[in-house]
């Protein structure tokens, strides 16, 4: 008798772990769904402005995504080498806490500080800075 009852619980334990295992993937597969590339040909991707430096070496975007019946996502701003290969705006991506505002005659980006609605704790990554990836940054408040 005890031998059937430790089988019955081992069917059931395996079987809580293959429906926790399936509930994981299910949400991971959500996960994604909702997570966007910032890559500029995400087909998702909503431009907003763009600008090229005066010296013509990068580019800036000020972008969301539209998440179909959701809306539209938050308002990011990047900024990447003007290069035709290059599509990837993860990698340029200004920090929660700053905007683009312009680029001025110098060819130096000009940001501007601002709280955020989505983050009530903002840090400010670049005080005291005067680059972001390579590119000369002017902060204003």
């Amino acid at each position: 008798m005890r031998k059937w009852i430790l089988i019955i619980v081992g069917i059931i334990l395996i079987g809580i772990i293959g429906i926790g295992v399936k509930i994981n993937s299910d949400l991971n597969d959500v996960a994604e769904a909702f997570k966007s590339e910032h890559a500029l040909n995400e087909p998702n991707l909503n431009i907003l402005s763009e600008s090229i430096s005066p010296d013509k070496k990068y580019k800036y975007y000020e972008y969301q995504f539209d998440n179909g019946g959701f809306g539209y996502s938050r308002v990011f701003w990047s900024v990447i080498k003007n290069d035709e290969n290059k599509n990837d705006l993860e990698k340029g991506l200004i920090p929660n806490g700053y905007k683009i505002i312009e680029w001025n005659n110098n060819s130096e980006l000009t940001l501007k500080k601002w709280k955020p609605y989505y983050e009530s704790n903002t840090t400010y990554e670049l005080d005291g800075k005067t680059e972001f990836n390579g590119i000369k940054i002017k902060i204003t408040e």
